[in-house]
């Protein structure tokens, strides 16, 4: 792991496994191919974002940002409300986020 620039909280670096999961963990099944992109506001500036799958609990996005662990974001999905989210993990270019509520797909 690694410090951000200002010296506090985690910054893109993950502990890496010592093992391979032995089941799934996911509450529910991620899909992908619903939504193809959307924008994310990162520290007040909009970045277009790819969405490599979602679920009603979150997303996972392609971007080079480097958002801390538990820091939030806010997502915008074509034709729908801004949602809050959570950095949960960042890992090659790929960052996991939750959203603070559940979302409705379809």
């Amino acid at each position: 792991m690694r410090l951000n620039r200002g010296g506090l909280g985690l910054a893109g670096s993950m502990v890496p496994r010592s093992q391979p999961r032995q089941a799934e963990q996911r509450a529910e099944p991620r899909h992908g191919g619903l939504v193809d992109r959307a924008i994310l506001v990162f520290r007040g500036q909009d970045h277009l974002v790819r969405v490599l799958n979602i679920s009603s609990r979150g997303t996972m996005i392609e971007s080079e940002i480097l958002p801390r662990i538990g820091e939030s974001v806010t997502m915008q999905f074509e034709s729908c409300a801004r949602l809050l989210a959570v950095v949960r993990w960042v890992r090659d270019g790929q960052i996991g986020l939750n959203f603070n509520h559940d979302v409705v797909l379809g």
